[in-house]
């Protein structure tokens, strides 16, 4: 039953992203690197700090899990993310840029623990009010 509690927290915690960021405030008009920090801080670190503002209100995070694809909202992502504030996942992590242009930027990033890799593809792009997260793709292996 703990391992099925355990693997429940981990699909949970799919709907976000990871990178090698340090604690950082979001802002109005923030940078790229900023939004996408926030965000890495929030999931990996459990630091909230001005994670409301880096994701976009309309954001939209997948989960593949074998075959099936769940599809989840910023509402939910929030809630899941205040349950684990200030917890650290305790990983190894790096991130990529896949692809960027003037109005967004795409990021990979792997999170590495004892015996899974998750994988998060996060998509931001620039807005009238700055840039947002706008997308999370998640898998495991």
């Amino acid at each position: 039953m703990r391992t099925i509690r355990a693997m429940m927290g981990l699909a949970l915690m799919a709907v976000c992203g990871f990178a090698n960021a340090a604690p950082k405030a979001h802002h109005d008009n923030a940078t790229k690197e900023e939004v996408v920090d926030t965000y890495l801080d929030a999931v990996v670190h459990g630091d909230l700090n001005g994670i409301d503002k880096a994701i976009d209100d309309n954001a939209r995070f997948y989960v593949q899990r074998g075959v099936r694809i769940l599809a989840t909202d910023k509402h939910e992502v929030m809630n899941y993310l205040k349950t684990n504030a200030n917890i650290d996942k305790n990983c190894v992590y790096d991130n990529t840029v896949l692809d960027q242009g003037e109005n967004f930027v795409v990021e990979k990033v792997e999170m590495k623990f004892k015996e899974l890799t998750r994988t998060d593809v996060i998509t931001a792009q620039r807005s009238d009010d700055g840039w947002k997260i706008t997308k999370v793709e998640t898998s495991y292996k």
